[in-house]
């Protein structure tokens, strides 16, 4: 009997331990979920911005330059896609890996930035043609969108690169979405839509080069909303897992502790018992 008190016990505490992980791991998936979601509107404010600072650079030249990443529009994209997928860098996210690589069934060529896709997809079987660290907060996006940037424009310049999407989540509501947006070779009619009315700007560049430097900057501004709202929906998915594994902790010590005082009542009784028989 005292055997098993104390393996109970034991492994009560061992539970209350626990506990204080899956609070920590709780409270900083929360944090960061809503440092995420407060840098959001920012970056889609900027995104907005650079789509309508391009689409009237586009608007000063006499037709669209073909071809080359810089700028990224034109006939220099070769049919062949590469899916270029968000996931997690850590894990407690549930199923959460799983559903993104799911939506990217079809990549031809699958890029992943996350090292939880990485491993899940190598798991499955799927080749990686590249990868890169997901970033852990949310100062260290913009280097984890420089980084896709920069692997984007050396694969499109030696020519191994065509078209190029997105995939990432994103949080809306209490729901989760996974998106596919089209990244390159640019729309020219989803970035004249964004604000090209209005008087020519006033400008200083040659319209060719301006177009150029826009179009990485929208390039850029492209990622790092992608990277951002991926960052927020991974804290999401992590919060929602360890507030389940809360509740579990909570009913397992619940049972544990009236194990304990059960068997510690039945400890006393049987020392009573043999107390009392050795008197008479």
């Amino acid at each position: 009997m005292a055997e098993r008190l104390a393996e109970v016990t034991a492994r009560r505490r061992n539970i209350e331990g626990l506990r204080q992980v899956v609070d920590a791991m709780r409270s900083l998936a929360a944090v960061r979920q809503r440092q995420a979601a407060d840098a959001l509107p920012a970056i889609r404010a900027y995104a907005g911005i650079m789509a309508a600072a391009l689409a009237r650079g586009v608007a000063l030249l006499d037709r669209l330059p073909a071809g080359g990443i810089r700028p990224v529009f034109g006939n220099g994209f070769h049919a062949h896609t590469t899916v270029i997928l968000f996931t997690p860098e850590h894990g407690f996210t549930g199923a959460f890996t799983e559903r993104l690589l799911a939506a990217v069934a079809d990549a031809g060529t699958l890029w992943v930035v996350g090292s939880r896709g990485v491993l899940l997809a190598q798991e499955r079987g799927r080749p990686v043609g590249w990868s890169v660290a997901m970033a852990t907060h949310t100062d260290a996006v913009p280097a984890t969108a420089r980084a896709v940037a920069e692997a984007i424009y050396a694969g499109v310049l030696d020519g191994t690169l065509g078209r190029i999407d997105v995939v990432y989540p994103r949080v809306e509501g209490a729901a989760e979405r996974i998106v596919r947006d089209g990244l390159l070779p640019v729309d020219p009619a989803r970035v004249t839509g964004s604000g090209a009315a209005g008087p020519p700007p006033l400008v200083n560049l040659e319209p060719q080069r301006l177009v150029e430097r826009l179009a990485d900057e929208y390039l850029f501004a492209q990622l790092m909303h992608a990277a951002m709202e991926s960052f927020a929906a991974e804290n999401a998915a992590r919060l929602v897992v360890m507030v389940s594994a809360r509740r579990n902790v909570d009913e397992t010590l619940t049972s544990l502790t009236a194990a304990e005082r059960r068997l510690r009542q039945e400890d006393i009784t049987n020392e009573v018992i043999e107390l009392s028989a050795g008197g008479v």
